[in-house]
């Protein structure tokens, strides 16, 4: 028996997810299903959050949300809870690996140290599929990205050459034996009773587990590697219906394996009779330059309001920050951000540092407490950086409320007054002797006031004579600065800074979208599959923006692939 396959396709804000959401409803309503029946997955662990969350608000709002969780994950979460349930694998964590995690480093030490390959346990990409930093990985690093690619498309070790051309690698597999060291790999892992994340889906593909449920829905299909697909295959045979959406032109981990052929290629039937849906999210001009950097029409029609889309080169760091205050008045209100994305994560970075040094505080999409406004270590030089760490936004919060010598009975809250203390030039000893007394005094006798802290602290505090390195204190210096002149305070979380991969899904008022690519890129997206892709990560950036698209040049020149796209 094979089981019923449904497939929404539309665009970015057509609702795709809503129509799969609308799909639980009937089948709870009509055919009498329970949330025992049914299994929904996504690509991520926050689309699979969002999915039970959405889930418990207007499908099954008397479910208890543990249950409802539990019932939403991604495609390698339901897997793996597939072999545990077969036994193939116990349910210890300390079976799964994964490069950059602290318990697996041994793992991946001994068997690098035994075959005598460089390898840094350290090395960490970010997940943008960026070549340039792949290839300068370590050799070892290197093979371990080859291998997760062959497993996840299911490619033999001798295809490590197909893997390495699609990763951007220029690898000298030969002189390091690479197919017979990938093949000892996988040896090593099966003996040692570790999996790494394609090994188990592998493994439940290989051993033709049961489905989740008699009921699945996947949403963001275009996303699933070919080893996630086969999975799905298999249970589509076993179940009674499964429902899948996605949209081809916003598939962009080709650097995994995915392909939107996979999407297409469901034996499916569609639910969108050839009709294009209409975008709640993005207007008419950013629907018009999306398009125009994807090569041809959406699978949604633009929002009827006209929106905005702009082309601004920006000279230096000063005209950048002026462009994103702008757009936070222009374009947003006190909750909801500017986005300011990039397609690589150096790029991430440089502008990050910028903004933060001009004194603009911003943050990442998904490390909303994390970068240059979050904790930092305390001491002036690198080379002297204390255990301690202070959190900078709390520190400059409470700068600006000593602004104007504030009597000493003004409360003020606690973690700002554990930040004026961490910043402060004091011995580690009469460090920790002050953080005590105020959390004592915190929780015995509260409010902490302003003169709690004189017996620690001398005041005023002069931002220059805090204790930490020169680059964050100008940066703590030109924000309270930039308040005074723009009468605004401007939260970190106010500016997100991230790469276009970690928006997806998600959007914002204003997108500033970053059109500079890496020096000598454009030689290596000859193949027109390479070029294609590249054109839909664009496709995604430019259309998580519900009001006003801004393309800047900032950083590198702009990638000649696309010409003017407005």
């Amino acid at each position: 028996m094979s089981g019923e396959v449904v497939r929404w396709t539309g665009g970015p804000g057509a609702g795709k997810t809503q129509y799969l959401l609308d799909d639980v409803r009937r089948e709870a309503d009509d055919d009498g299903r329970v949330l025992g029946d049914l299994c929904l997955m996504s690509f991520s662990r926050a689309q699979a959050a969002d999915l039970a969350a959405r889930l418990a608000e207007g499908v099954f709002p008397e479910e208890d949300r543990k249950d409802i969780l539990r019932r939403c994950a991604t495609i390698d979460a339901i897997a793996l809870r597939a072999c545990r349930a077969e036994g193939l694998i116990d349910r210890s964590p300390d079976q799964i690996i994964v490069p950059g995690v602290k318990r697996a480093i041994p793992v991946y030490q001994e068997f690098m140290q035994h075959h005598g390959i460089p390898y840094s346990p350290v090395a960490r990409l970010a997940d943008d599929g960026n070549p340039v930093a792949r290839a300068g990985l370590p050799a070892g690093n290197q093979i371990l990205e080859i291998g997760t690619y062959l497993t996840a498309t299911m490619h033999p070790p001798e295809a490590w050459r197909e893997a390495a051309s699609a990763l951007g690698l220029s690898f000298n597999g030969s002189a390091w034996g690479i197919t017979d060291l990938l093949s000892a790999w996988q040896e090593f892992k099966a003996a040692k009773g570790v999996f790494e994340h394609p090994d188990y889906v592998r493994l439940a593909v290989d051993s033709n587990v049961e489905p989740p449920a008699p009921v699945i829905f996947v949403d963001e299909y275009q996303d699933v590697s070919p080893l996630q697909d086969a999975l799905i295959r298999q249970w589509i045979e076993k179940v009674d219906r499964v429902y899948v959406a996605g949209d081809p032109d916003q598939a962009i981990y080709g650097f995994r394996g995915c392909s939107p052929d996979l999407f297409l290629s469901l034996p499916a039937a569609d639910r969108d009779n050839g009709s294009r849906p209409v975008s709640h999210r993005c207007p008419i001009r950013v629907m018009e330059t999306a398009e125009n950097v994807l090569g041809h029409p959406a699978n949604v029609a633009p929002n009827p309001r006209p929106g905005i889309s702009l082309r601004c080169t920006f000279p230096d760091r000063e005209a950048l920050v002026r462009q994103v205050e702008e757009a936070l008045r222009t374009y947003t209100d006190t909750v909801t951000p500017v986005y300011v994305l990039c397609r690589f994560q150096r790029h991430v970075s440089k502008i990050m540092r910028d903004l933060s040094s001009a004194g603009l505080p911003c943050t990442g999409i998904r490390d909303v407490d994390g970068g240059p406004w979050g904790m930092v270590y305390i001491g002036r030089h690198d080379k002297r950086l204390e255990r301690d760490r202070v959190n900078v936004w709390s520190l400059v919060c409470a700068l600006r409320r000593l602004q104007g010598n504030p009597p000493p009975i003004e409360p003020l809250p606690l973690d700002e007054a554990e930040a004026l203390v961490a910043g402060a030039v004091l011995s580690s000893r009469k460090r920790s002797q002050a953080l005590s007394a105020l959390k004592t005094k915190a929780t015995q006798h509260p409010p902490i006031r302003v003169g709690d802290i004189t017996e620690w602290v001398e005041t005023p505090i002069k931002v220059d004579a805090l204790n930490l390195r020169p680059a964050i204190v100008e940066q703590i210096r030109n924000c309270l600065a930039r308040e005074q002149r723009r009468g605004v305070v401007i939260h970190p979380q106010a500016v997100r800074v991230d790469t276009i991969h970690s928006a997806k899904g998600l959007e914002a008022p204003c997108v500033l979208l970053h059109t500079g690519y890496l020096h000598g890129l454009c030689d290596a997206l000859v193949a027109p599959d390479r070029m294609a892709e590249e054109r839909r990560v664009f496709f995604v950036g430019v259309t998580r923006a519900s009001r006003a698209l801004i393309l800047f040049d900032y950083i590198s020149p702009v990638w000649p692939g696309f010409g003017r796209p407005v």
